[in-house]
């Protein structure tokens, strides 16, 4: 991080004078009075002053008479009326205070963009607005709007920055005995970002885990290079991303928009930077419960060993660890026989049953531990075990045998040990860690399988750009079709999108479009049948469903039988439709169908995706994603994470094992075309790609390339 964003983060999170503007003489209750109330409570040491014009004391303390006496403070304050803002934060600049914190709500996107123009012109470092402040916990500096909330954080290695001021309430409320560094509400984001906050906190020898909270990714590019420099500093960080459901599906035009989806490029962006993503705020907590206390890199490949009480929690933890992604580790057939020899009348397998045996008493349960830690193929053993806080004295007591037993073999192995609550209550006091060295308890077992998994991506590689390959467009070519592109909106022509794949090397099958029957059959003359014809409509994209689609058409009458049917089914399902004639292409004999797409999110990047094509291509939803532009390994790991994957290996001998280079290939190009084209297409799709069975070579059939709306 530069000095220039370093020095306003510390005088933000380390202030030593303060002013507050906006508190009230008359309303005890305004934002401003509980924000001087917090500091004094919160146990503040240094210099608080009041900016009011008002008559009186606030809160005890007589305010400054002029702005001018502000022009040595840290930081300010600001709780005004929207409406007044800026013209505060203009008078306090124009005095020398070089870092504002802005609490107020209800801006509009125009003065939010003004503050952020003020902040560009005058150099002040502004915080916000539309947040609830930050909290340094070491420092006991309690910049919050809210009184009392959050004020008895125990001090610790935890920073959660939070777009949601909720939400880091919401979460920091849900671990168990873990402490905070920081917790940071960063509101819109008008001036410092989240990758501002995760950069400094990367050097603040105080944090040892950032958890964020996001609604928006405001600066991709700023929040990898702040992750990278947390990673090298040895802190992970973790993620949950809000507001990116799918409900807008429906509104794109391409079959990748409904594969491919905000949501999308969002868990590919993070995965590409090395930031797991989880899908709510107990999974968010317990993943914090678990990197507070066990380094990431100790769970290495997340190979878990689960050891439950009984059957029916075993069963529940398979079908769990299925259901979220959770790698549970593979006992070796050493394990095994060790296992049935303590467990005589058991199948040793995992997740274990410990008290699943006739012979199952304290000393074999001690025992079974011991065996299952020494399997090379076990990175954590995790213990399910009762500790919600609704438990009677009896009940606790009943475990506390077998608690005993996880706790001696954590002071045995190397290897991580946690426990599961068996529910996603409130831990029980008696069972919540109070020392660095006892077990982490997460909070129900679907929590604590995400959060293990969490732990073993969280040291993702964060991958840079891939060298560009010499099979793409060069800079002049690039140039040459973003200038045509930035001409049009919407659906892109026939003769545009096939400039386009040509120029990126993407086989796209020989076509015309056609106003007239007459010049459609000259060409099938010269070029030969059979050939498909499809509707050409920009308004039309899925033309299969209008009936705007004949096949296998042998000669000149089916031709033109078929251009009169298409006509008349697309006029009759879309009577709105502009249509710029039929579309004659040559046809490409049967192979497999796959799909490739993309969409594009202007602040984050692009997802490129690949899967089962065709018709069922939605029906299926078999596509795996990542970040363009992309190398061909990264393509073939994609690949084979696919339905598809298998149907090219030969799946039940239905074809031979196809060689998948060219499909790989045409996915690369595909991917530095939706990254040279970011900012100008929103989406687009081939499918189907038809794959021949015999050679591999692929064909382009159909594809789709939508312009980005024009302001």
């Amino acid at each position: 991080m530069s000095l220039a964003k370093l020095v306003p983060l510390i005088t933000l999170v380390s202030p030593r004078r303060v002013v507050v503007v906006g508190a009230s003489s008359t309303r005890p209750d305004a934002t401003g009075n509980q924000v001087l109330r917090n500091l004094r409570g919160g146990g503040f040491t240094g210099r608080i002053d009041v900016l009011s014009r008002g008559d009186g004391t606030i809160e005890g303390i007589v305010p400054l008479a002029d702005v001018s006496e502000a022009a040595d403070v840290d930081l300010a304050v600001v709780t005004l009326r929207a409406g007044a803002v800026l013209p505060a934060l203009r008078d306090l600049a124009a005095v020398g205070v070089k870092t504002g914190l802005v609490m107020s709500v209800g801006f509009t996107s125009d003065e939010i963009q003004a503050i952020s123009d003020f902040s560009r012109s005058s150099g002040m470092h502004i915080h916000g607005p539309n947040c609830m402040g930050l909290i340094n916990v070491h420092d006991r500096t309690m910049l919050w709007a809210d009184e009392g909330i959050l004020a008895d954080l125990p001090a610790g290695n935890v920073a959660i920055v939070s777009q949601s001021g909720s939400g880091a309430i919401f979460v920091a409320r849900s671990t168990s005995g873990v402490g905070f560094s920081h917790i940071v509400s960063t509101g819109n984001e008008a001036v410092l970002t989240t990758a501002d906050y995760v950069r400094y906190l990367a050097e603040d020898s105080r944090t040892g885990v950032i958890a964020l909270i996001l609604e928006s990714v405001y600066d991709s590019e700023g929040l990898a290079r702040a992750v990278d420099a947390a990673r090298k500093a040895g802190k992970p960080v973790v993620a949950l991303k809000v507001g990116a459901s799918d409900s807008g599906r429906a509104a794109t035009l391409a079959h990748t928009g409904a594969m491919l989806s905000n949501r999308t490029v969002i868990d590919a962006y993070m995965e590409q930077i090395g930031v797991p993503l989880l899908s709510d705020y107990d999974e968010l907590a317990a993943a914090i419960d678990l990197l507070a206390r066990v380094d990431a890199r100790a769970v290495g490949a997340g190979r878990t060993a689960i050891v439950t009480l009984s059957g029916g929690q075993a069963a529940l933890a398979a079908d769990l660890a299925e259901q979220v992604g959770a790698t549970l580790a593979r006992f070796s057939q050493e394990t095994q026989r060790r296992l049935e020899e303590v467990l005589p009348d058991m199948h040793a397998i995992n997740p274990l049953d410990a008290w699943g045996s006739a012979d199952a008493d304290d000393d074999t349960f001690r025992r079974t531990l011991q065996i299952v830690s020494e399997d090379e193929g076990v990175d954590v053993v995790l213990g399910v075990i009762d500790a919600q806080s609704s438990l009677s004295s009896i009940e606790l007591e009943y475990e506390d045998d077998i608690v005993d037993a996880f706790t001696h073999l954590n002071t045995e192995t190397e290897i991580p040990v946690l426990f599961a609550s068996s529910s996603s209550m409130t831990v029980h006091p008696a069972r919540v860690p109070t020392t660095p060295t006892d077990i982490p308890v997460l909070r129900g077992l679907r929590n604590a399988l995400t959060a293990v998994r969490a732990a073993s991506l969280v040291a993702g590689s964060g991958a840079g750009l891939p060298a560009r390959p010499s099979s793409v467009p060069g800079t002049s070519i690039v140039g040459e079709i973003r200038d045509s592109l930035a001409r049009t909106s919407g659906v892109l022509d026939r003769d545009t999108m096939r400039r386009v794949f040509d120029a990126y090397g993407i086989n796209a099958v020989g076509s015309r479009s056609f106003g007239d029957v007459d010049e459609a059959v000259r060409w099938c003359e010269r070029n030969g049948y059979p050939v498909v014809a499809k509707i050409d409509s920009p308004d039309i994209t899925h033309r299969s469903d209008v009936g705007g689609v004949a096949l296998d058409l042998q000669d000149e009458g089916q031709l033109r039988d078929a251009w009169k049917s298409i006509l008349e089914s697309a006029h009759r399902h879309r009577p709105d439709a502009v249509v710029r004639g039929i579309e004659v292409q040559r046809q490409i004999l049967s192979g497999i169908e796959a799909f490739v797409g993309f969409v594009s999110d202007p602040d984050i990047g692009v997802a490129v995706g690949i899967g089962v094509g065709g018709v069922l291509v939605e029906l299926l939803g078999d596509v795996e994603y990542a970040i363009a532009p992309f190398s061909a390994d990264t393509a073939r790991q994609l690949l084979d994470r696919t339905r598809l994957a298998r149907l090219l290996s030969g799946f039940r001998n239905l074809h031979p094992v196809v060689d998948v280079e060219p499909l790989l290939d045409v996915l690369v190009k595909l991917s530095w075309l939706a990254e040279d084209m970011k900012d100008l297409l929103a989406e687009g799709d081939l499918n189907p790609v038809i794959i021949d069975p015999i050679g591999g070579t692929t064909f382009v059939v159909d594809a789709l390339l939508v312009a980005r709306a024009r302001n």
